[in-house]
């Protein structure tokens, strides 16, 4: 019987390891990410209310993959004002990607509805 060498089998191989320049860009995304959430957090500061702040804060968290925090923010925002312009398409990406195909579908028929 041939010996097999089980290493070169495809299955087999090595991770790549990722390279510097894929490192950096992650690095520079994740401090971007903080910069423009603390730029939220000290407008929510003096103004708790402000959609924009709520909504891009909403955005970031979702970014880091803090979804409950995230559909928190997006929430407050459309409790407020439910014509703000993104609010219920990023709330139902959201809600897809925890897995909450209904409450994502909900979402998706408010955002058509306040589109008109």
């Amino acid at each position: 019987m041939p010996h097999l060498d089980l290493m070169r089998w495809p299955w087999r191989r090595e991770p790549i390891p990722s390279t510097t320049l894929e490192e950096k860009r992650v690095n520079d995304e994740l401090s971007t990410i903080s910069r423009r959430l603390k730029l939220c957090e000290d407008t929510l500061r003096k103004n708790p209310d402000d959609p924009d702040a709520l909504f891009t804060k909403g955005v970031f968290l979702a970014k880091i993959r803090e979804y409950r925090r995230a559909l928190q923010c997006l929430e407050r925002v459309a409790t407020r004002e439910p014509a703000y312009p993104g609010v219920w398409r990023a709330m139902a990406t959201i809600h897809v990607k925890l897995g909450e195909t209904d409450a994502a579908e909900a979402c998706r028929r408010r955002a058509a509805t306040e589109a008109v």
